[in-house]
């Protein structure tokens, strides 16, 4: 009998300690999350915008590069548009007359638009600062621009040595691509008082 006491006595025991968490618990871990959350926002906020911008600063330097492989890889001229007003760029398909039929665009990231930061140096010497895209325009266009390579993979430029430019932004931050004479393509980005290199 004493064990069958004993028993009811611990199960009556059991039923009266409560369980789960007080609402003070559950208020004061609510509170702690959204303090933290609060904190990280802006920061998550911050690396989205960079990546974006880097991200479009990548897909046009890898447009570049496309459109003069598939120059010498055709042994034709190749040609890639920019269209600012859309903030979009894509390489252009040429019918057999030479006319232009249609460009295949990609739209830069959210967030990233054709801009320069204004009253700063240039890149490189030689590099235009007053034009947010240095390619030249599409006929009398204002808003779309179109950089030629020969079929060597050699840009079109009217004078030797000229340093073509696109500057990048997200609104805060600064990127920008350079194409020289030659072809090379290189990446910068803005600190807030120099350009450096970007990898």
């Amino acid at each position: 009998m004493k064990g069958w006491r004993f028993m009811l006595t611990m199960a009556g025991r059991a039923k009266k300690e409560p369980r789960g968490f007080t609402v003070m618990e559950t208020t004061v871990v609510v509170a702690i999350a959204g303090i933290v959350l609060a904190m990280a926002v802006p920061n998550i906020t911050n690396a989205l915008r960079e990546y974006r911008v880097n991200s479009s600063m990548r897909q046009l330097t890898d447009l570049i590069h496309r459109a003069k492989m598939q120059a010498i890889a055709n042994n034709t001229q190749t040609s890639i548009g920019i269209d600012s007003a859309n903030a979009r760029a894509g390489i252009i398909v040429f019918n057999s007359d030479g006319t232009i039929n249609h460009t295949d665009y990609v739209t830069l990231s959210t967030g990233t638009t054709f801009g320069r930061p204004t009253g700063v140096t240039a890149p490189l010497t030689g590099v235009v600062v007053n034009k947010d895209i240095s390619f030249p325009a599409q006929g009398t266009s204002t808003t779309v621009f179109q950089q030629n390579f020969n079929s060597r993979g050699f840009p079109v430029l009217n004078l030797a040595g000229t340093i073509n430019v696109l500057y990048l932004t997200n609104g805060r931050t600064y990127r920008a691509v350079t194409l020289n004479s030659v072809g090379e393509v290189r990446r910068w980005m803005w600190d807030g008082s120099a350009w450096g290199v970007s990898k």
